[in-house]
């Protein structure tokens, strides 16, 4: 546990560095995650914690970095966009490496390249880094997902299994970056003199001893949806608890570009419960979207225009009764010839549950308010 707490401040403060400093971090805790999941828990409980495991989403998570551990530890080559920056927060300081903290997601799995993922087929499961296991908790808990969210979730997980390793409440820290001697706040320190020779560089220190206590990630230009804390939900659960009415507002307002191109049906159990396509226009051409048919009926009864290509010609959805569609043509239904969504990347099933699990992710495919409407 020492281990993970080190690791996951190792990561916050490696955020302001550089994408391989934040991969590197990201990997000791995925790796030390995998060691309390399988040498410790699963060691000890056998089949009945691997299948409290299956049913726990927090559960999903850690084994979704399990896919993490397994391939960074035996891949052959090493995938550079696994972490994939989103936002960037300006840091106070004015000689250091970098000036700002960057919000790392993870990447989707289907940008991974082969030999990151790809075993022999011969391999038993427990030698595949792609279990299925491990596949199935990092598409639905983990890709796309705040870095910082999915390792505080598996933090949460193991606490949940075993308050004791709920560790004591860290002491108030004044600063979180190396205290200034002076009047300033922060403080650059220099690798040489400064007093006899001008620095050629200048190291950012941050505070030691934090991985005997619980883990709360210093305030490095946080902002409200940041998550610090085990204890705190993550930040798209406050958003369904805080926020219901941001989400029912987006679904209340037109999908973004000026159309949207229906390419496929989204088949559950012999039933087709949505459509997914592309983004036709500004400003977002070409962006892929999913949604159920019920949410398309209610965005065309406002006027969006949603359509299939016969040909050179366009054909628009209409409404068809009891939140459902048609294309029309020629007293056919056209949406009934498209093929099934199957395993296509930001197309499919598996897309449009993430978006319905994680409401965070489902409000950056539609405009909504902000918190100050």
């Amino acid at each position: 546990m020492r281990e993970l707490r080190r690791a996951v401040e190792a990561y916050w403060y490696a955020t302001m560095e550089d994408p391989e400093a934040a991969a590197l971090e990201a990997r000791r805790v995925a790796s030390a995650v995998n060691i309390l999941d399988e040498t410790v828990f699963l060691n000890a409980h056998g089949d009945a914690y691997r299948s409290y495991r299956a049913r726990n989403p927090l559960g999903k998570v850690a084994m979704g970095l399990e896919l993490i551990r397994n391939c960074e530890e035996h891949s052959p080559i090493i995938f550079e966009n696994l972490l994939v920056p989103k936002a960037y927060f300006g840091v106070p300081l004015t000689k250091a490496p970098t000036r700002t903290r960057v919000v790392y997601e993870w990447a989707r799995y289907s940008d991974m390249p082969d030999e990151y993922v790809r075993v022999d087929s011969s391999a038993t499961e427990r030698a595949k880094r792609a279990r299925a296991e491990a596949l199935d908790g990092y598409r639905k808990s983990v890709e796309q997902r705040p870095v910082v969210d999915t390792i505080l979730d598996a933090l949460s997980f193991f606490q949940q299994l075993d308050p004791q390793l709920v560790a004591g409440a860290p002491p108030v820290v004044r600063w979180a970056l190396a205290e200034s001697t002076g009047l300033e706040p922060y403080a650059e320190v220099p690798d040489t003199d400064p007093r006899t020779e001008l620095p050629t560089a200048y190291l950012v220190y941050r505070p030691m001893g934090m991985d005997q206590y619980e883990v709360f990630l210093s305030d490095i230009a946080c902002r409200p949806r940041d998550r610090r804390s085990a204890q705190w939900p993550a930040w798209e659960t406050t958003v369904t608890k805080r926020k219901v009415g941001l989400l029912q507002q987006a679904k209340s307002r037109n999908p973004p570009g000026t159309a949207r191109e229906v390419l496929y049906q989204l088949i559950e159990n012999g039933n087709v419960i949505g459509f997914s396509g592309r983004v036709e226009g500004p400003p977002t051409p070409g962006d892929s979207w999913v949604e159920r048919t019920r949410q398309i009926a209610n965005d065309i009864g406002r006027g969006y225009r949603y359509f299939v290509r016969l040909g050179k010609i366009s054909v628009p959805l209409q409404q068809d009764g009891n939140g459902s569609v048609a294309a029309t043509s020629d007293n056919h239904d056209l949406l009934c010839e498209l093929p099934d969504a199957g395993a296509g990347p930001g197309t499919d099933i598996s897309r449009l549950k993430l978006l319905e699990e994680n409401p965070d992710l489902y409000l950056t495919t539609r405009p909504h308010p902000t918190a100050s409407e």
